[in-house]
């Protein structure tokens, strides 16, 4: 025990070892022998001395839990839960084999024991600050988020200085829409411990949901001194330069990513994204990068796969929806109609929703609209699959594409005899298990098809039109009223390039007293509305010639073009469903047939 304190392991286990054949019942001797081994790497020798502790002396609830230990280090769960359950049965009170009980029976999915198993634990010791914050963790995953909350908040009673359950905290609130209780839980969390690379992750995220993208940066970078190769930091450090129109720097960003994780399927889905913005890629090569996803995520999985579908044409056919957006969102306004307006004497409709968000009308109204409600968001991809082959969906269609929340990597495993990608984030996926893309002649000219992996039909148009609420009046367009041009765009800013501003601002430069009306939920932010102002100074337009709106109702947010005259859409992404809604509220539109699908979408709707 002397050499262990000083530090001289070699020497510890050598005494360690002879006091064991001395006396091969020696408790402590095997014990801290285990522990030097583990300290030392050699986990198979501690497994090794262990057994043999319970070889001799199985009645000892302690070996059974630090064998249990040893193989919850070795990710060797099922094994280890039986090791924790043998120290359970011999010592019931045993509160640390409980709380580990717990963290095992999480990592094997079983949610429902692991929160037993912690309840258990902090009924022995109530005080127990780490069951606590477990219980917190696993009731998240449940979307239990307002019990998570509280039990957040009694570690921290238990143990103020508890950074990661701050962290946690911050992470439940974000759940339950408190942005700005979240971001004091997360900065807490640092104040206690300032090298907390997770706390910095988790800060950054919740400034990018309130538009503070400056802030997220600097977030994302401290998270980088901390820990350089922290794949999930480099990921969000390029969703924050993309909203901040530096696309270069996004781009390798995720690629720095999914270098140091290989597997990274989601930094490579915002790669594609990031690349749909930018100027200097074609088709070609959006769709190899496509190709490249495929080949390092999905093409592995696809399997021979056998389907049970019985081609009777006289039944209903089965469809079935992929989308993480049945909620209030743009892509809803496109595909909403293929939800609620089918046949239903010709089919069946299921919707596989991939969302944690609270259900909100456009959700409610789903569910009362599809034949079947299935939400997938807390299940992986294999238990998906099964699901869908068991629901026997004949066409499985993806809504989402490679945007935020989607499931292809269920589609790569071919649950369906036929799957088909569209409107969602209708650009191509790039998968060979895809069968289908629905495009349009303007999206994918003929003599593009040979560039997408899918077989692309087309249709009258790329998007539809779903909208299930009264537009607002329309007016008159009010330069007749004050002989003032008003130009204006309602689009994300993600999706407003250099070069779109500084066409913009030879527009207004060209037309005498025109002015520009640019409205979008991050103009709220001031450094947001500070980069917005000096891309037209620069240029030579006095910044009142430019008109700054925020965040509105979606009501509100079309009576705001009834103050403009003429809608001006970006490129090289162009606006889609905003050109479509301003389309829909009179305001002639100027778009830009940018030679990609993303570029050319608001065109195709022209």
């Amino acid at each position: 025990t002397i050499y262990q304190v000083q530090n001289r392991p070699e020497d510890a286990v050598r005494h360690f070892r002879k006091a064991l054949e001395s006396d091969p019942d020696h408790e402590f001797a095997c014990r801290d022998l285990c522990y030097v081994l583990f300290e030392q790497g050699k986990i198979e020798e501690a497994k090794e001395i262990i057994a043999r502790g319970i070889a001799h002396n199985p009645g000892i609830a302690a070996y059974h839990y630090y064998l249990g230990n040893l193989y919850s280090h070795t990710k060797e769960f099922d094994k280890a839960a039986a090791c924790y359950r043998a120290a359970l049965s011999i010592q019931p009170a045993y509160v640390e084999a409980c709380f580990n009980l717990g963290i095992v029976l999480q990592e094997q999915g079983h949610p429902d024991e692991a929160i037993a198993s912690y309840r258990k634990a902090l009924a022995l010791k109530p005080d127990y600050s780490e069951a606590l914050n477990n219980l917190g963790v696993t009731l998240m995953g449940l979307g239990r988020h307002d019990e998570a909350e509280a039990s957040y908040r009694r570690a921290l009673q238990f143990r103020p200085d508890y950074a990661e359950a701050y962290s946690n905290l911050g992470a439940a609130l974000m759940e339950l829409g408190r942005l700005s209780e979240a971001e004091a839980g997360y900065r807490q969390a640092i104040h206690i411990r300032p090298e907390f690379a997770k706390a910095y992750l988790n800060l950054g995220y919740a400034l990018m949901e309130m538009s503070r993208q400056d802030e997220a940066e600097a977030c994302y970078r401290r998270a980088l001194e901390i820990k350089p190769d922290y794949a999930d930091a480099h990921n969000n450090l390029g969703s924050a330069l993309i909203q901040l129109g530096r696309e270069n720097e996004a781009e390798a960003s995720y690629r720095r990513a999914f270098q140091i994780k290989p597997d990274y399927a989601d930094a490579h889905s915002n790669l594609i994204f990031a690349m749909d913005l930018m100027f200097d890629k074609d088709t070609a090569a959006l769709q190899e990068e496509r190709k490249r996803w495929d080949a390092a995520h999905a093409a592995h999985l696809r399997q021979r796969q056998t389907h049970a579908n019985i081609p009777d044409p006289s039944r209903r056919l089965r469809v079935g929806y992929v989308s993480a957006d049945f909620r209030e969102h743009s892509a809803v306004k496109v595909f909403g109609g293929m939800l609620t307006n089918y046949d239903r004497a010709q089919f069946d409709v299921f919707a596989y929703a991939n969302s944690r968000r609270r259900d909100d009308r456009f959700t409610d109204l789903f569910k009362r609209s599809v034949t079947a409600w299935r939400n997938i968001s807390r299940m992986t991809d294999d238990a998906v699959e099964k699901m869908i082959i068991e629901d026997r969906i004949d066409i499985l269609v993806d809504l989402s594409g490679h945007s935020e929340g989607n499931r292809l990597l269920v589609f790569a495993r071919k649950p369906a005899p036929i799957q088909i990608t569209a409107w969602g984030y209708a650009t191509s996926t790039g998968l060979r298990a895809m069968d289908v893309f629905f495009a349009d002649p303007v999206v994918v000219p003929p003599e593009d098809r040979q560039y997408f992996t899918e077989e692309v039909r087309y249709l009258p148009c790329v998007v539809g039109a779903f909208f299930n609420e009264p537009f607002p009046d329309v007016n008159e367009l009010p330069a007749l009223a004050d002989g003032v041009i008003t130009f204006g765009s309602f689009n994300r800013l993600v999706k407003v390039s250099d070069m779109s501003f500084r066409a913009w601002a030879e527009v207004l430069l060209a037309v005498p007293r025109s002015r520009l009306l640019l409205k979008t939920a991050e103009l709220d932010d001031a450094s947001n509305r500070e980069r917005v102002i000096g891309h037209f100074t620069k240029a030579g337009v006095a910044a009142e010639r430019v008109i700054l709106q925020g965040k509105t109702s979606w009501h509100q947010h079309m009576q705001a073009y009834n103050q403009i005259d003429f809608a001006l859409d970006p490129f090289p992404h162009g606006g889609g469903v905003t050109a479509l809604e301003g389309l829909m509220m009179g305001v002639p539109a100027i778009v830009l047939r940018w030679p990609t699908v993303t570029g050319s979408t608001s065109a195709a709707i022209m």
